[in-house]
């Protein structure tokens, strides 16, 4: 018995599919939670930097005023890189996609699930 649990868990079907759970599932929501953020910051980032270039010029009209919006941007190419290693290096990719990318990704559905089951544990009475 203890010979036939040894073979089935050295054989190449459970370590693939311990390869495909463990590295290349967390690797595709790493890579897709990812692409999306960045996209979405860069949406964001040139909307602020419009606005901050046109309150730049406004304040450039009025010779005594100083401009109040500042551009910072959101990502940076050390954010990108350090995205790209947390997506392919095997444990951190594990853990940026449990703690970092499926919160976030899947909080539709955590808020849904919090909805269906916000029932209370004692019903009120009737009057």
């Amino acid at each position: 018995m203890i010979e036939n649990l040894q073979t089935w868990m050295m054989a190449f079907d459970f370590t693939s599919w311990m390869g495909f759970g463990l590295y290349w599932l967390p690797l595709s929501l790493c890579a897709y939670g990812y692409t999306v953020r960045t996209w979405l910051n860069y949406q964001k980032d040139v909307a602020t930097r419009e606005a901050a270039e046109k309150d730049l010029r406004a304040a450039d009209a009025d010779l005594g005023r100083r401009s109040a919006t500042y551009y910072s941007p959101t990502d940076t190419i050390g954010t990108l890189i350090g995205r790209g290693l947390a997506t392919t290096i095997p444990v951190v990719n594990l853990w940026a996609a449990c703690f970092d990318v499926a919160p976030r990704l899947f909080a539709s559905m955590f808020k849904w699930f919090g909805r269906v089951f916000d029932q209370p544990l004692v019903p009120k009475r009737k009057a």
